[in-house]
């Protein structure tokens, strides 16, 4: 296996730059998932580090060799795709086996590895069956297989659970990940599914417009969001934004005729002014009236069984007429949409964006 490292990379086509300047180094071993929604660049990204897209400018090196001129088939690189791509005449076995025989591995080697990828993947009853005759799992294994018979230095995969329905998308979540602990390879994964990269990553890429927005532990970066942007694709539901303004001393904040909340001192470096304040749903419980921060009218409900979501309005200066809030509380609660809720804020959770700029300012 080997490191991967990304060093001030552009890609434009033609007048328009898609990638703006990106630089990340991918530790030997390390699973990092690129994430972001339709059109940040994350597949663009991954396609230059695979050699299918030229780089416009600076280096992508892999096991320290820069390979901006060399051919995909010489990067020592395997990729899985969204489509899964499978030879339909041909079996499991000819399929997973394909590009060793390209390469004129001997017959030994090509069966001892063929061998070792399907005990791995749970394909050994499976290798004489045509694709026609796999489930989508199935299919998508083999062609995971593929690329483990390669013995790659790195693994690109580019949103590979797309095509598959919400169980199965789960399920082989698990497979990935457990795949990696036994490989120790080094993997990078696209995905537009924040919860997929949350659960599967080391270290997340979140992509804004084609600008690592944000490079960093899954959990460091839903606790201190760098931006605005970061925290509304991170976490589900996404953050709740409210706009306010600071006081001087950076004690409170005023949420603009809905209230005034206290900071316990996470907004001292915010220096006063307009803001715009960020908190997660699952950091707001309905209190008794005497403890309340806020007040919200219900207008829906969602119970999922584990949680149920609340949206609510929140009461401005006196009347249900104020910004939308959504509250996660645990377990099954019984509310219905008009009544009126109590809230209380977990303070120390409370994140503060500047609010033109979006970037983090407590």
């Amino acid at each position: 296996m080997a490191d991967v490292e990304i060093r001030n990379v552009y890609k434009s086509y033609g007048d328009t730059q898609v990638i703006h300047g990106v630089s990340v180094f991918i530790r030997d071993g390390e699973f990092v998932v690129i994430v972001g929604p339709s059109g940040c660049g994350k597949s663009t990204l991954l396609r230059m580090i695979a050699g299918l897209e030229a780089i416009t400018s600076g280096d992508i090196a892999i096991d320290g060799r820069v390979v901006n001129e060399v051919e995909p088939k010489d990067r020592d690189i395997a990729m899985v795709f969204q489509n899964y791509a499978l030879y339909p005449h041909m079996t499991v076995a000819q399929n997973m086996s394909f590009g060793l025989r390209l390469r004129r591995l001997s017959k030994r080697e090509v069966a001892d590895r063929l061998r070792r990828a399907a005990e791995i993947l749970q394909l050994s009853e499976l290798m004489d069956r045509k694709p026609r005759q796999l489930s989508g799992g199935q299919r998508q294994r083999v062609a995971m297989g593929r690329a483990i018979v390669r013995d790659p230095a790195a693994f690109l995969f580019d949103e590979p659970l797309s095509n598959l329905d919400a169980k199965l998308r789960v399920q082989m979540r698990l497979e990935i990940k457990k795949l990696h602990r036994e490989l120790g390879a080094t993997s990078i994964y696209v995905t537009h599914d924040q919860v997929e990269a949350m659960t599967m990553a080391d270290r997340l890429i979140v992509m804004n417009a084609g600008i690592a927005e944000q490079v960093g532990a899954p959990l460091d970066i839903y606790e201190c969001p760098a931006s605005a942007y970061v925290a509304g694709f991170i976490g589900s539901p996404a953050m709740n934004f409210l706009a306010c303004e600071v006081t001087g001393d950076g004690r409170a904040v005023h949420l603009n005729g809905s209230g005034e909340l206290a900071l316990n001192g996470n907004g001292a470096t915010a220096g006063g002014g307009v803001a715009t304040a960020g908190i997660r749903p699952e950091h707001i419980a309905v209190c008794g009236g005497e403890d309340a921060d806020l007040h919200v009218t219900a207008t829906m409900v969602e119970p999922l069984g584990a949680d149920t979501l609340v949206h609510g309005a929140l009461a401005h200066d006196g009347a249900a007429a104020g910004p939308e809030l959504t509250i996660r509380l645990p377990g099954i609660v019984r509310i219905q949409a008009g009544e009126q809720l109590p809230l209380r804020i977990d303070r120390d959770r409370i994140h503060l964006f500047d609010a033109e700029r979006g970037t983090r300012i407590n």
